[in-house]
């Protein structure tokens, strides 16, 4: 897998050695645990490495661990599981990184990655309860495609989702609307 790079991030390939960075970043976060659809709570060092496991297979599966360009700490995970022409995106940034734009700068290079690799269209969803990643997709062009019901277990069963999606041909990596 490559190593991608923007102007304050470099996404590197996540390693099972990362999972102390998962515990440490969302060990004591539960209410960002809770964000996501797949990481146990708690987000024990165990359990980090259970999930990076089941979610780097290198054929399917293009999974980073994001690291600021100039300190290389950890700062989060992000990336995609793709079918033919498509993929879901799935990102968390630990909370002394959040609101600094880190997310979306990652986010804009994931999707020109996947572009890179064919993939037409990227899929994402988030709980309604999380406002800001859907500020943050919209800001790399993603559009709101509707609201659902998923199981998620690990978050109580049935959870309302918003469902959104990019077109990656053409893609500019930014909403086209001020």
């Amino acid at each position: 897998m490559e190593i991608l790079k923007s102007p304050r991030l470099i996404l590197r390939p996540l390693i099972l050695n990362d999972a102390v960075h998962f515990a440490r970043l969302l060990g004591p976060d539960p209410a960002g645990v809770r964000m996501t659809a797949s990481i146990p709570n708690p987000c024990t060092e165990e359990a980090a490495r259970e999930w990076i496991v089941q979610n780097t297979c290198p054929r399917t599966e293009h999974v980073f661990a994001v690291t600021h360009a100039q300190s290389g700490e950890f700062m989060g995970a992000i990336g995609f599981g793709d079918s033919p022409g498509n993929g879901e995106l799935g990102y968390w940034i630990g909370k002394p990184f959040r609101e600094k734009g880190y997310a979306t700068e990652a986010i804009r290079r994931i999707v020109t990655h996947a572009s890179y690799l064919g993939i037409r269209r990227l899929f994402a969803e988030t709980f309604p309860t999380n406002p800001a990643s859907s500020r943050v997709l919209t800001k790399n062009g993603f559009r709101l495609t509707g609201r659902g019901t998923r199981s998620i277990p690990l978050r109580g069963g049935a959870r309302t989702i918003l469902k959104y999606a990019v077109e990656i041909q053409g893609y500019s990596g930014q909403n086209n609307r001020k």
